[in-house]
Formats: C-alpha cells, sequence, structure tokens
C-alpha cells in the first residue's frame, strides 16, 4: 500500500506527528515511533503514558492520522540570521533531501501484555535505534501503554503540492 518513497520516508525519519480525537476535539502530538510491516499489513508502534490526553482520546476513538515529513525550515535566528545547521544542510546535494511527506490513516489497538504478540512489538520498539534512551526510558516502560497502529491508507504530497492516495 505504502510506495517505496513513502516507505524511505517513515524508515529514516524520527518523529511523526500523531492526531487523535475525542468529542470533536482534535489533539497532536509529536511522537518516536516504530514502523513494521508483515506482508501487506503495515504497522506503526508508539509507547505513550497512560495519563495523557492522547491516550484518553485513543481509548475512547481509535482511528487516528500521522503525519511524517522532513522538510527544512527555513525559520531565521533571534539575530535575522539563518541557523549554521541550515546552511550546512541547504548546501548538501539536494538530491538527497525528501521533498514529500506522508499522511497515514489508521486504527489503534492498546496491547495488553496478555496479547499474544505485545512482547514481540515491545522488543522491536524498545529496540528501535531511532528512539533516544532518554525516550525510552520515559515512554517504553511498563506503566506506559503501548500502541498498534494499524495503517489502512496513505497520501503523499510533494512540495508543489501534489498529491497521490494509496
Amino acid at each position: 500500500m505504502i510506495p517505496e518513497s513513502g516507505k524511505k520516508l517513515i524508515k529514516s525519519t524520527r518523529f511523526l506527528h500523531l492526531a487523535t480525537s475525542h468529542n470533536d476535539f482534535p489533539h497532536v502530538s509529536l511522537m518516536n515511533y516504530t514502523y513494521y510491516e508483515d506482508g501487506d499489513n503495515q504497522f506503526i508502534v508508539i509507547s505513550t503514558p497512560k495519563d495523557t490526553t492522547k491516550y484518553e482520546n485513543i481509548t475512547k476513538n481509535n482511528k487516528v492520522s500521522m503525519l511524517i515529513h522532513d522538510w527544512i525550515s527555513d525559520k531565521k535566528e533571534e539575530n535575522g540570521r539563518r541557523n549554521s545547521l541550515f546552511e550546512l544542510i541547504t548546501n548538501l546535494n539536494k538530491n538527497e533531501l525528501n521533498s514529500v511527506s506522508v499522511m497515514l490513516n489508521g486504527e489503534c489497538k492498546v496491547l495488553q501484555p496478555t496479547d499474544e504478540k505485545f512482547q514481540f512489538f515491545k522488543n522491536l520498539h524498545l529496540n528501535n535505534s531511532n528512539i533516544d534512551n532518554k525516550q525510552l526510558d520515559n515512554y517504553a516502560n511498563d506503566e506506559s501503554a503501548l500502541v498498534l497502529i494499524t495503517i489502512s491508507n496513505c497520501k503523499i504530497t510533494d512540495i508543489n503540492d501534489n498529491i497521490q492516495e494509496y
């Protein structure tokens, strides 16, 4: 379902924006995540403390939307100059930079420790090298919920607002 260009971005990016909703009130969170494929099925694994708005929303409305991108910002520093990281990145071979965003819709399931695949997905998430240890300590522990999102559809948008649906 997700084309290779989308998978490349999903596998190389560290964060996604997770949109949840309950009672017509949307909520967006910046999340670490793990991507996993099993045949034609594609999943996102996240962990979250149980005392958050996103967790409450997920337990009441399991439909979510996610945005993944790595577009560069041209935001200037307070002194009116761009930061050196921006300058470095913009001077790199521009063909190596992604110029798309990936929007995914899916349905969440909070995995319980008694679920057959709980330990598999927990280990997969814990061993994701894109997630730093501080985040793992904070959110991938026994007090947090492990959430499996089954991806249902995908839209890819480029910098020229061309949209492809999958």
